[in-house]
């Protein structure tokens, strides 16, 4: 869940282009990460995935993706999206810290009941989007 970690810069600066920035953004938050992520600036520096609350195991990334301040574009779409599914979603866990905290609890005893493939069936990547 993204309700607390962090991204390089790295991984969302195209969406802070001068001349062309990412529609979905806050304008208030652009201006924050065009700051911490500014052009020739460390690649690597870290910034929170939720900027309200982020230590927290809490619904706050929800209510960001609301306000246009979702970090990465792949969070941003989940609620940006017009007629996505995933809007009645954010809205929902936005509303109700309990619905979230209740569906979270239940996919991590679905991934827990998970059988990992072992031995040769499986494998450890050394990256995890191209098999080794």
């Amino acid at each position: 869940a993204h309700t607390f970690g962090r991204s390089q810069c790295q991984f969302f600066s195209q969406r802070l282009n001068d001349t062309n920035p990412d529609p979905t953004l806050n304008p208030t938050y652009l201006q924050t990460l065009r700051q911490a992520c500014p052009p020739g600036g460390n690649p690597s520096r870290l910034n929170n995935l939720d900027p309200t609350t982020p230590d927290d195991f809490d619904n706050n990334y929800f209510t960001n993706l609301q306000n246009n301040s979702g970090l990465l574009a792949t969070d941003q779409m989940l609620f940006s999206t017009s007629g996505a599914d995933t809007v009645a979603i954010v809205n929902r866990f936005a509303n109700s810290q309990a619905a979230f905290f209740d569906s979270f609890a239940q996919s991590m005893i679905k991934m827990g009941n998970l059988s990992p493939l072992t031995g040769s069936n499986g494998e450890i990547r050394a990256d995890c989007k191209r098999v080794n």
